[in-house]
């Protein structure tokens, strides 16, 4: 596969969550429990600019992967081996898959503790 479809398609899956964070946002109240211990009682409130929390942290994590990747595929030439390819797609969209998740918790916590 191609060097530049693969990062391509890594990069879209990997921030991908930042798109689905806009919308959560402007849904989100403003004040929204930040921390629910077991009883479903809220020890604290935050705002709802902590969504953006979730996708910045995946996004560091897929940043440090991008450079170890890199480092690994520095010997090959313009076009990857399948298994280097696929890997490196798989993780982003794993990445991607616990980021959104991750938004929906949070965004379904805020909407039932209004």
């Amino acid at each position: 596969m191609r060097r530049e479809a693969t990062y391509t398609i890594y990069w879209f899956f990997s921030l991908a969550p930042f798109l689905t964070a806009v919308p959560l946002f402007f849904l989100m109240p403003e004040k929204v429990p930040a921390r629910i211990l077991a009883l479903t009682m809220i020890e604290r409130h935050g705002t709802r600019w902590e969504v953006f929390l979730i996708p910045l942290s995946w996004l560091i994590v897929s940043v440090v992967i991008d450079v170890i990747f890199r480092m690994i595929e520095r010997s090959s030439g313009s076009v990857l081996p399948m298994r280097m390819a696929v890997t490196r797609i798989l993780m982003a969209i794993i990445f991607c898959t616990l980021a959104i998740y991750m938004e929906l918790i949070l965004y379904r916590a805020a909407m039932i503790y209004i």
